[in-house]
């Protein structure tokens, strides 16, 4: 397969571009700084400059691929100019599936999000119920406004195939979302927890379901890929364990949260810091939503990852790069 990955120094498209390399594929990736990217990449994925804001850029990078997977975007996370996220998110992959088209590319597996969806509180979420209604953050807006036209291309005879991960975590260039909490848990810096529960997935399984999709995915589906939900304190306890801590932070009230979530925010638009928590990553974990991935099991034989498993992986990587402590008998003198 030749392939063209975007966002691959991010934590999807990083373990998807690793794992093509792997696989024996020729694969190159979309990058705005060479110098950067080159050491987060395999030798064996080519390099080739754009940015998903210059349709130029993007038609000679997606020149003589076979598949293009479109793991670029805005994350969820706080960005104090939230139009990024109409640019980047929805504009981004209009430039990407444009750039496809002319090029003739016979397949784009899109990276959306489980955040596209609607289900109650508590409850379970499938891909038959899409959600109509604008999500209340401009992250969730755009992913939403993406997805549409994703399937406007579809309709105009580009095949495109859509991943619908849950919140994803793993060993990753970039530590945002669950790996900043592994970091700040580890490091002590999380006095208490969050209240609620997410669905989490590793980025390796989620690449698998990429390469997967990408051979076997139905034209036109959205395919949810998810390893299990966790309440917030089951998850704290599970990273605690695998990086020897024997404390685990008390869940903080829902009030407390929502009144440090709004005044961070308002904080950091004035000011240069990142807030620990942010309205839109409180409104995720007491969404507390299951994901039934039973489609994916079915089409794409999804394999969900054991969450212990997922966590040791990701806390023996984050010690690798030393950005959280090692077990106390292994700390060298003075550290």
């Amino acid at each position: 397969m030749k392939a063209l990955v975007t966002g691959a120094t991010g934590l999807i498209g990083n373990a998807l571009a690793k794992r093509l390399a792997r696989e024996g594929h020729d694969v190159r990736a979309l990058v705005r700084d060479a110098g950067r990217a080159r050491p987060l990449l395999p030798v064996e994925v080519g390099l080739v400059p754009g940015d998903l804001t210059d349709p130029t850029s993007l038609r000679e990078a997606t020149r003589g691929a076979e598949v293009v997977f479109h793991a670029a975007g805005a994350p969820e996370q706080w960005i104090r100019d939230e139009s990024v996220y109409e640019k980047v998110n929805r504009q981004g992959t209009v430039n990407v599936l444009s750039a496809a088209r002319a090029e003739g590319v016979r397949r784009v597996v899109y990276t959306s999000s489980m955040i596209v969806f609607e289900a109650p509180a508590g409850g379970t979420v499938v891909e038959s119920r899409v959600a109509a209604e604008p999500k209340e953050t401009a992250y969730g807006r755009s992913k939403q406004e993406a997805e549409r036209e994703a399937m406007r291309f579809l309709s105009e005879g580009l095949d495109v195939v859509m991943v619908n991960p849950s919140v994803v975590y793993g060993p990753s260039p970039v530590h945002v979302g669950i790996n900043s909490f592994f970091i700040q848990l580890l490091n002590g810096q999380a006095p208490f927890l969050p209240p609620g529960g997410i669905s989490v997935v590793t980025a390796d399984g989620v690449a698998e379901a990429h390469l997967a999709a990408a051979d076997k995915g139905r034209p036109g589906e959205r395919y949810l890929v998810s390893d299990e939900f966790v309440t917030t304190r089951a998850l704290a306890r599970e990273i605690c364990a695998a990086g020897g801590l024997a404390r685990v932070p008390p869940v903080a009230p829902v009030w407390l949260m929502r009144a440090l979530a709004g005044s961070m925010e308002r904080l950091a638009r004035v000011l240069p810091f990142t807030p620990l928590v942010t309205r839109g990553q409180l409104s995720i974990v007491l969404w507390k939503a299951d994901v039934d991935t039973g489609k994916a099991r079915r089409e794409l034989g999804f394999r969900p990852t054991p969450l212990a498993e997922g966590v040791r992986e990701t806390v023996e990587f984050l010690r690798s790069e030393h950005l959280v402590p090692a077990p106390a008998g292994n700390r060298s003198p003075g550290r």
